[in-house]
């Protein structure tokens, strides 16, 4: 009985980490347009929430496989004591995510449930996966470079790509073929997670739907945009950036909020995994936009305007940068290995706007004083976690005789 109590607290507790996500990782995908005066706070948020809610929805579960099982052995572990594992990893994440967030640090939540995760396996002895912890590690550490590399090679094309002036209907079929790749690209992904077929019979199913749906996002686009002319074209593209970045974030970022409730509400429920995964993630979608719509505002403000100052194309190049890196760590490892990586979209987002400061005005276009303190956040997060996680499972475990 006590398993049942401890794992309906934990699931409060998984809601809470959501919030935590939306409260502190709305500004991932949205600082970029923001900071650039493309859209308000108010408007960023609202996409950000509904993009990042179906990201979440349809791809999350791929994540959710890696932060569940990938870690450590949990599979050897009881029900009682995996609840309470569980238990203890959400809140030592949460803690430290609200924390930082009433701080306004933009910090990695990735970082902090997986500290969370390796806490208790330390305090329960659990083996620890070695392997993949090395591969986790290494794309913690590679996206921000990649991120950073990314966002000034976009903005040096950018920039010399709007030297010359560009026709409106020229601007309409760029419009309409980056809309074709981002939708190809997701629902791609989306039948293959979903209905596991081949590789070839997923691109036959992908290819019409996505030819018919791209036409439909232009017009609508079009229409909120007043033409794609020269003074609309960087801000549609921000727009775009802004989507696809979001709804990458749900579908990296989903795991951090519910992947370690998949074993234990398996077990106590008996749904299939892919039931259960889909569940956990319309639970973790409410607690993200609700997250964003409270406190989502603290963070914004740091990465918006204190890390570089931003105009419409090194925002645009900051956004795609950081869209692309966190979309590719999720899903290219998914068709490699089978599982994708729970990359620190926060690492990405922050290197993506250093990159554009750089690519700028070099040493001189990125804040220092902010981008140290963002950084020493960084380090402290891991071992922060680890130790909040194992001395909460050991007080918890002793309160509760387990």
């Amino acid at each position: 009985m006590i398993e049942l109590v401890v794992y309906g607290v934990g699931l409060a507790l998984s809601f809470y980490i959501a919030w935590c996500l939306g409260a502190n990782d709305a500004a991932n995908p949205t600082d970029c347009a923001v900071g650039a005066g493309a859209l308000s706070m108010r408007k960023a948020i609202i996409l950000f929430a509904i993009f990042a809610a179906l990201g979440g929805i349809l791809l999350g579960p791929m994540v959710m496989k890696t932060v569940d099982r990938g870690l450590v052995d949990r599979e050897s572990l009881s029900v009682e004591v995996l609840a309470l594992g569980s238990f203890s990893a959400c809140l030592s994440a949460g803690l430290w995510i609200t924390f930082c967030t009433y701080k306004g640090m933009p910090v990695s939540t990735t970082h902090s449930i997986i500290g969370g995760v390796i806490g208790f396996g330390l305090a329960t002895s659990t083996p620890l996966r070695l392997g993949n912890l090395y591969v986790v590690i290494a794309s913690l550490i590679a996206s921000p470079i990649l991120a950073i590399l990314f966002a000034a090679g976009l903005y040096f094309f950018l920039k010399r790509y709007f030297q010359q002036e560009r026709t409106e209907k020229t601007n309409l079929v760029t419009i309409s073929i980056l809309v074709f790749i981002l939708s190809f690209s997701a629902l791609l992904m989306i039948f293959y997670q979903t209905l596991g077929l081949r590789s070839f019979d997923v691109i036959l199913m992908t290819f019409p739907v996505a030819a018919v749906l791209s036409p439909v996002l232009v017009y609508v686009l079009r229409a909120k945009c007043g033409g794609f002319g020269a003074s609309n074209f960087l801000y549609a593209l921000l727009i775009i950036g802004l989507c696809f970045s979001a709804f990458s974030f749900g579908a990296n970022d989903m795991a951090n909020a519910t992947g370690v409730f998949v074993t234990p509400t398996q077990k106590i429920t008996g749904n299939p995994t892919f039931t259960t995964m889909f569940l956990l993630s319309l639970l973790g979608s409410a607690g993200i936009a609700l997250g964003a719509f409270t406190w989502g505002y603290k963070v914004l403000e740091v990465t918006a305007y204190k890390v570089t100052r931003l105009d419409i194309l090194s925002g645009a190049a900051a956004e795609y940068a950081n869209a692309i890196v966190v979309f590719l760590f999720t899903v290219l490892p998914s068709l490699l290995i089978g599982f994708g990586l729970p990359i620190s979209t926060t690492h990405a987002s922050v290197g993506s706007l250093i990159g554009v400061g750089l690519a700028t005005k070099g040493l001189m276009g990125v804040s220092k004083g902010v981008t140290g303190k963002i950084i020493a956040f960084w380090i402290l997060t891991i071992p922060a976690v680890i130790l909040i996680s194992m001395s909460l499972f050991w007080l918890i475990s002793k309160m509760a005789g387990i």
